[in-house]
């Protein structure tokens, strides 16, 4: 596949997570229309609800105003966020709104998916496939990105656990939960979400391990590319691991956020 390809297939695989993440919140809600992606989590937390621009808006100064508008009646906390290159025009509109530019987030693919390495040694990792499991998921994310565990309670609930084409992972070592990630497939595209390592367990080698553990599940539903958003500490080791960074999301955000 060509790169535009790639990109196009990496933006709807995003966009796509995100929907069913929303769908599956308590006060989750997804609206789109006209270049929009509006997904509310009903999360107290900015990067949980997002206005996604997917394309060229035809009054972006109107958009972002209808973005604000639809979180503000909420009294929630957002981003906008797109991708660089998309439209221009519309990051200057976010900027004249009161929500300047903060950062980018690295888009990254594993394009094609090749020979995989083996499991890693002492970790167990299982699918979490009932309400017990889920909560280990959980317990891990809290502990690895300080999130209060009520909040990842009210994002990921029971039914993320029916979602098709989603799986959400534990790694276990001598028993106990240490290690995270989840997959969601769409159109031949392994998401992966969720990477997560307890700080008492990192450098060696889990996170890394539980990638690898979603990218190989993916393959096994269809998958022939792979596809995440990495964090500042993530980056490194997903391009060791040979993901490339093919986009860049950019953020636009109240500065008291």
């Amino acid at each position: 596949m060509d790169r535009d390809e790639l990109i196009a297939r990496a933006d709807a695989n995003y966009y796509d997570g995100f929907r069913r993440l929303a769908a599956s919140a308590d006060g989750g809600e997804v609206i789109e229309g006209d270049g929009l992606l509006l997904v509310r989590t009903g999360l107290p937390v900015a990067m949980f609800n997002i206005a996604f621009v997917t394309r060229p808006l035809a009054d972006p100064r109107a958009s972002i105003g209808r973005a604000i508008a639809y979180f503000d009646g909420y009294g929630l906390p957002f981003v906008v966020r797109l991708r660089a290159g998309i439209d221009e025009a519309t990051e200057r509109a976010a900027g004249a709104a009161g929500l300047p530019y903060r950062d980018t987030t690295p888009g990254m693919t594993l394009a094609p998916v090749r020979a995989l390495p083996p499991p890693l040694d002492g970790l167990e990792v299982r699918a979490a496939r009932d309400r017990a499991a889920l909560h280990d998921h959980l317990s891990v994310l809290v502990a690895s990105f300080g999130m209060p565990m009520e909040l990842a309670q009210r994002l990921l609930t029971e039914r993320v656990l029916g979602l098709l084409a989603a799986e959400f992972y534990v790694g276990y070592v001598d028993g106990a939960p240490v290690a995270s990630s989840a997959l969601i497939a769409t159109d031949r595209v392994a998401g992966v979400w969720n990477v997560g390592c307890l700080p008492s367990h990192r450098r060696r080698g889990f996170g890394e391990a539980m990638t690898w553990h979603a990218v190989r599940r993916g393959a096994e539903l269809g998958c022939d590319m792979a596809n995440l958003q990495a964090s500042e500490m993530g980056q490194p080791v997903y391009t060791r691991m040979g993901f490339e960074a093919v986009a860049g999301y950019r953020t636009f955000v109240r500065p008291e956020f």
